[in-house]
């Protein structure tokens, strides 16, 4: 093709062989290619730029993004840990929301502000989120996004627009569904005004990108082993949860009969001070309550009758037993005392 010429990108650090191909204008420059990353989920990314030679023209293509999501909240709790540079742990989104949080945000943070021009869904037969090379999945698992900014480079307005194509999975488990989903993006840019009378450009560029077959195929068997082993470790997580859950159904059974044997002895120990009070005599009674100074109180915590002293609008206690005798009627000890105090009323 007069004007244009096929570029090759090796791997240099990893399988040494080349990774892609594409067809780009003569005088535009490539950036960027393949990097390795101590990361057994994703260990390969690609991350390259075609540059026009003013650099007000581009076509980026991004580092693919893996997340892993759970409707069990342990199992979310656990993810943690395994997460990774490129494996993030986070619910499903739509691309036009992923693209704005995980792509614009950070790699577009040096060009604030940029203002958003357009978002939404792209059609699956988009030529710059379309991939004949792949084989067709279900709708439902599969949704494309895109997002237009605007912003300056070299006090030049320019106009960038993001794809995204997001795939998402379901793997039922005994503990919760988990989701696995991933997304591939790139962007184009051109000055502003010019960039859809530059789509067909863009577009020539996005077809004739061709990854090399056996690279990727040596990087998705080294993926492959990772995966399986995260399959794996999430059916292990499933099995804790059931034990945790058995051991908390064994808990609440054990503070059930707990709480039943106790509320036995307190009607037990209410009934035996019932009977003791029946059997007081006037004299006692009298004894009880002018010579000694005694008068019987109802006792929400221990929840029975006892005696305190007497005399005193109020009488406030706690749960330790602590009791604090009041002559002010709008005093409360829980304006100014840690401990939860309650009155005590009068019998």
């Amino acid at each position: 093709m007069t004007g244009y010429r096929q570029i090759q990108c090796i791997d240099q650090a990893g399988f040494g062989i080349e990774a892609f191909r594409m067809v780009i204008p003569d005088d535009w420059t490539c950036y960027g290619g393949i990097t390795w990353v101590n990361d057994l989920h994703m260990p390969a990314y690609i991350n390259f730029a075609v540059v026009s030679p003013d650099g007000l023209m581009a076509f980026e293509g991004f580092p693919i993004l893996k997340f892993t999501w759970s409707s069990n909240p342990m199992a979310v709790m656990n993810q943690q840990f395994w997460q990774s540079q490129s494996t993030k742990v986070a619910a499903p989104i739509q691309p036009d929301e992923a693209l704005l949080k995980y792509i614009i945000a950070p790699f577009r943070q040096k060009m604030q502000p940029y203002r958003i021009v357009l978002r939404g869904p792209a059609h699956p037969d988009d030529p710059m989120v379309a991939d004949a090379s792949a084989p067709r999945m279900p709708a439902a698992s599969v949704r494309f996004g895109k997002v237009r900014i605007a912003y300056e480079i070299a006090k030049n307005l320019i106009e960038e627009e993001f794809y995204a194509g997001a795939l998402y999975e379901q793997v039922p488990m005994m503990a919760g569904d988990f989701i696995l989903w991933q997304m591939h993006t790139g962007s184009i840019r051109a000055p502003e005004g010019h960039l859809d009378e530059n789509l067909p450009l863009f577009r020539m560029m996005k077809a004739s990108l061709r990854p090399n077959e056996v690279w990727v195929r040596q990087l998705t068997d080294l993926i492959t082993g990772s995966y399986q082993q995260q399959i794996a470790n999430i059916r292990q997580i499933g099995v804790f949860s059931r034990q945790y859950s058995q051991m908390q159904d064994h808990l609440r059974e054990q503070r059930m009969r707990s709480w039943e044997e106790s509320n036995r002895r307190f009607e037990a120990d209410r009934a035996a001070y019932n009977a003791q009070i029946d059997r007081e005599s006037p004299s006692e009674r009298f004894s009880r309550e002018a010579i000694l100074g005694l008068e019987r109180r109802w006792d929400p915590y221990e929840e029975k009758e006892i005696d305190v002293e007497g005399g005193h609008v109020d009488v406030w206690t706690n749960a330790l037993g602590d009791r604090i005798l009041s002559d002010s009627y709008n005093y409360n000890p829980n304006e100014h005392l840690m401990g939860n105090w309650k009155r005590m009323e009068t019998l």
